[in-house]
Parts: structure tokens; sequence; C-alpha cells
């Protein structure tokens, strides 16, 4: 019970704290770079999801875990990826445009995929409810509506907004973290019998992603931080929004090991592609 109630609240908050550092020109960067919003929304709402159902081609395994799986590629970039992208010298401004579109976006799209999952990976014949309307309903009141009330704040207090930014996000990275931690405590014996079985197509929907946003970003005529922004935007999955979908809306913990599993990863991957475009930055500044 004490989980029901915490988890909405922690995901609000993280949500809320986005929000307080987004602004109006967040949205209409859509018009001042429409060929990178467009690409970094392509990748995200689209080939995403598409990555992971032919990841799962072929899978045999637990129903749970296939849309699991899905509901992280259902799942929009999450809080930390704007902070390393600046870390790796990408577009933050794009990175935070994309964060708040894909994240207000999640409203429609996530019931819109899971729902696509259904049909086509878990069946009538699975007890596995999929309320459509009540997922919608739970995205809308932790993200949309925390997002807005954040932006309200920023818009009428700006002085309050940015004095209470920096610990607003750091607190909120502290929130995720604590959520994903006391899932995976509470999922680890899950999670070690079958890593095995999901663990290789998480790891390869999150590597594929990260690869196929890089490329489509430069063969698109994107800048070199403009890629690193949607590349990281694309493989920095909201795990939380995944954990609380999971927990709280659908009531199946069992949901939550692909989401865990895959908040490890993609830490690890995301910190081996900074240090690579870093570096590749710093050689071209000597050259």
């Amino acid at each position: 019970m004490t989980m029901q109630i915490l988890l909405p609240l922690g995901l609000a908050f993280i949500m809320f704290a986005i929000g307080l550092g987004l602004q109006v020109q967040d949205f209409t960067r859509i018009v001042q770079q429409p060929r990178a919003i467009a690409v970094g929304l392509l990748n995200q709402l689209v080939l995403l999801p598409m990555i992971g159902l032919v990841v799962l081609m072929g899978y045999t395994g637990r129903p749970e875990f296939a849309l699991g799986l899905m509901i992280l590629a259902a799942s929009p970039g999450g809080i930390t990826s704007n902070l390393l992208t600046t870390l790796a010298g990408g577009n933050a401004a794009l990175s935070v445009s994309l964060t708040a579109i894909t994240s207000l976006a999640s409203v429609v799209t996530v019931p819109l995929i899971l729902g696509f999952t259904q049909v086509l990976f878990i069946g009538s014949g699975q007890d596995i409810e999929m309320p459509i309307g009540r997922i919608m309903g739970s995205v809308l009141v932790v993200t949309a509506i925390p997002i807005a009330l954040g932006m309200v704040l920023q818009a009428w207090k700006p002085k309050w907004a940015n004095v209470l930014k920096p610990f607003a996000r750091h607190t909120a990275t502290l929130v995720f973290a604590l959520i994903v931690i006391s899932a995976f405590i509470g999922q680890m014996d899950n999670i070690t019998s079958h890593f095995a079985e999901i663990g290789p197509r998480l790891v390869l929907l999150n590597i594929a992603t990260m690869v196929g946003a890089m490329f489509s970003a430069r063969a698109l005529g994107l800048t070199h931080q403009d890629g690193i922004a949607i590349t990281l935007e694309c493989g920095l999955q909201n795990a939380a929004l995944a954990i609380f979908i999971a927990v709280s809306v659908l009531g199946n913990p069992i949901l939550v090991v692909p989401a865990i599993t895959y908040a490890l990863i993609m830490n690890i991957t995301a910190a081996g592609y900074i240090f690579w475009a870093r570096r590749k930055h710093a050689q071209a500044v000597i050259s």
C-alpha cells in the first residue's frame, strides 16, 4: 500500500521538476528547429517501439516480460537525459524540448502502444488486464499535470522557480534512483532468475535504439550536438514511469523486471557513449 501511494507521488514530483525547467520556447522550438525535433520525435515515438517489436520477434517466454519491454519502449525520455546530454557536449535545449514533448505525448502514445502490444503478444486469453482508459488517465495525472504545474510556476513566479529548480532536479534524480532501487530489491530474485531470458533483448533494444538515433541524425544532416541529444534522449527511457504503470496501474509487479534491468543497462551504455562523445569532441578541437 505504501508503494502504491509513494510511487505516483514520486513520479509526479519528477515530472514537476522537469516542468520547472520548461518555458514556452521549449515547445516553440519545433518551429525553430523543425528537422532536429522531427528526427528526435520520429526516433522516440515511432522507431523505438518498432525496434521493440523487432527485438521481441521469436520470443516465446513470459508474456509479462514482452509487455514490460514494450512499456519501456512506449515511455518517454528520462529525467537524466537532459543532464547527461549536457555532460556529453550535446544540444541541451533540444534534449529539454524532446523530453517535454514526448512526456506530454505519452498520455496518448503509451496507451496506444500498449494496446497494440496486448493484441500482438498477449492475446485476450492471457490473464493480463489492459485498462487503456485507466492507463491514459494515470499517465495524465502523473506526467502532464505535474509538468504543467511546474511550467505555471516558472511563468508566474520565475524567481521562485529558479531558486527551487536546482533542489528539485537533484531531489528528483534521487527519487528516481530510490524508485528503481526499491523495485530492484523487491524483484531481485526474478531479475537474477530471468536475466538470461530477457536481458539480451533489453541490451539489444538499448543499443539498437541509440545506434539508430545516432545514424539517422547524421544521415539527415543534423549537427553532432543534435545527434548526441537525440541519441541520449532515445536511449535513456523513463523507467520510473514504466515501473508506475506496471505496479500502480496494471497491478502486476513482475512487469517491472524489464524496466529495472533496462535502467541498469541504459546507464552503462550512456556512460560509454558520453566517454566516446567527449573524446571525439576533444580530438576535433585538437585537430
